[in-house]
């Protein structure tokens, strides 16, 4: 028998869930219900229809690792605030997401989730965003444009990223794990910008697989940044272009141990670590020691 906590305003199960149960308390009267919690039930299997909660705010259903479907209508609660579905391990598929007034949603460790939902329409009030161990998610949709107010963003483990990542107002962007990542122009994605990522503060990519395409033109999406960290890359060169980033100071490539050049250093540049890059020489970095700068 399911326990039941707060049943004013919220719902909430610590116990056995069946989904017998939930499709029976889910047809009584529910129009004042803000808040739905069904975190570790393990005996849900399916979402079913939510659309006669219409007041809904709160949902959360972590850690239902039996959970193998959600109804469509999640993605259609206009005051939904808050959507966390994080470690449903069978979870396979996330319906498309028309929420205006959500402010966080979690689905790491969802490790059977083969895609991240679509963005239909803008949503401005999702400010940081982590997808971590998310292994059948081989990309994510142009659609992640719409998370509009997104500042901060960290990723794990993805095979296949690219700057459509870069939303407006991102600010902070940490990578770890990809195996490919690709700028994009005009061509390659719809709305997809030179200045896309003018925002960004700090851009982080730790273990990624990058290689001298990342120089591209794309690069110069980051010439505001202030704090670039380029780890274990395949990289054998730092461009020459990278002086034209005047708001840039501290400058991360350690374990890159094929990066052989450096043929340009930011201007303002006060701290640059290059521990164990191999094959490094003093004559590949001599535009580099004709500069006075700290180096740890």
């Amino acid at each position: 028998m399911c326990e039941k906590v707060k049943f004013v305003n919220t719902f909430s199960i610590y116990s056995l869930c069946s989904y017998f149960f939930f499709h029976y308390f889910l047809l009584q009267k529910l129009e004042n219900l803000t808040e739905l919690n069904f975190d570790n039930c393990q005996l849900l299997t399916r979402m079913p229809d939510v659309s006669d909660i219409p007041n809904l705010e709160k949902l959360s259903f972590e850690g239902c690792n039996r959970l193998i479907a959600l109804h469509d209508s999640i993605g259609f609660l206009n005051k939904l605030t808050l959507l966390k579905a994080q470690s449903c391990t069978k979870l396979r598929r996330f319906p498309p997401l028309n929420l205006p007034s959500l402010e966080i949603l979690e689905l790491s460790f969802c490790s059977s989730l083969e895609n991240f939902p679509e963005i239909l329409g803008k949503t401005g009030k999702i400010k940081k965003l982590r997808l971590v161990r998310l292994p059948m998610i081989k990309e994510l949709p142009v659609s992640f444009q719409n998370l509009t107010g997104l500042q901060e963003l960290g990723i794990n483990d993805f095979d296949q990223l690219n700057s459509s990542v870069l939303t407006p107002e991102l600010t902070y962007f940490t990578v770890d794990g990809c195996k490919e990542w690709k700028w994009l122009n005009s061509k390659d994605g719809e709305g997809v910008g030179s200045t896309v990522a003018s925002n960004i503060l700090s851009c982080c990519f730790f273990s990624c697989n990058l290689n001298d395409d990342f120089f591209s033109a794309g690069f110069m999406q980051l010439t505001k940044v202030t704090r670039l960290i380029l780890w274990e890359a395949n990289i054998t060169f730092l461009p020459e272009c990278i002086k034209e980033f005047h708001h840039l100071d501290d400058l991360d490539v350690i374990f890159c141990e094929r990066l052989e050049e450096i043929r340009g250093v930011p201007p303002n540049l006060k701290a640059f670590r290059a521990i164990d890059c191999t094959s490094l020489t003093s004559s590949g970095s001599s535009i580099l020691l004709n500069q006075v700068l700290p180096c740890f």
